[in-house]
């Protein structure tokens, strides 16, 4: 089942909510989605069953209609030619005389909302225009920022990657400098009071020789990673 179509007061607020679409991008969804473009790879969002049809992007609305973005309502106009598409790089002095431009009509305005309130409409006007110029001089900065946050990203990965091999190399240097303890433990045992070495059989020198080895073990361990107690 369809998920029912936003309120007017949900897309016409400064701040909507996220949309309910990403209710329909289940993996059950997506299979049966995928079965039906290898059926008909020219399928559109039109052709869909109504809980799928949030899958595939709508058909941009002609032009002459209109839209509603930041609670406020713009004409959908034809796109722009290729060739009226600017080519050079996004130039920082064209958005500050932009700026600039922006602040000296606010005063102008001002100044006509206190001397003759009914010529306030011109600068108005003149105001939103440049704000859509501005909007659009920012947005020629989208790959620029795309770029620089996924340069920012692999350098966190490879500085996270440097650590975990320094934290590994310390590790193993460390479980070698144990190792090398353990191994130059002084095994010697010492002999029983009383008893004579040659009348004590070998098995029990043999275990008291391991006794010993495992206490130094031991004893390296905590002097590592602390007592057990």
């Amino acid at each position: 089942m369809a998920d029912p179509p936003p309120s007017s007061a949900a897309i016409s607020a400064a701040f909507p909510a996220p949309p309910p679409f990403y209710k329909s991008f289940t993996p059950a969804n997506l299979a049966r989605l995928s079965e039906l473009q290898q059926e008909n790879p020219s399928l559109t969002s039109d052709d869909l069953p109504p809980d799928l049809r949030n899958l595939l992007p709508p058909s941009p609305p002609p032009p002459g209609h209109q839209y509603r973005a930041f609670n406020e309502t713009h004409p959908n106009s034809a796109p722009p030619p290729a060739d009226a598409i600017p080519k050079e790089p996004p130039n920082p002095h064209r958005l500050l005389q932009t700026t600039r431009q922006l602040l000296l009509t606010f005063l102008s305005l001002t100044h006509s909302l206190a001397t003759d309130p009914d010529t306030w409409a011109p600068k108005w006007d003149e105001m939103k225009a440049m704000f859509s110029e501005a909007h659009g001089i920012v947005n020629e900065y989208r790959p620029h920022q795309a770029r620089e946050t996924l340069i920012h990203m692999m350098e966190e990965q490879v500085e996270r990657c440097r650590l975990e091999t320094k934290a590994c190399k310390e590790a193993c240097e460390k479980v070698k400098m144990v190792l090398d303890e353990v191994e130059n433990a002084d095994g010697v045992v010492q002999p029983h009071l009383g008893i004579q070495e040659g009348e004590r059989s070998k098995a029990e020198q043999k275990q008291d020789s391991r006794r010993v080895t495992e206490k130094r073990i031991w004893d390296v361990i905590e002097k590592e990673v602390g007592s057990f107690d």
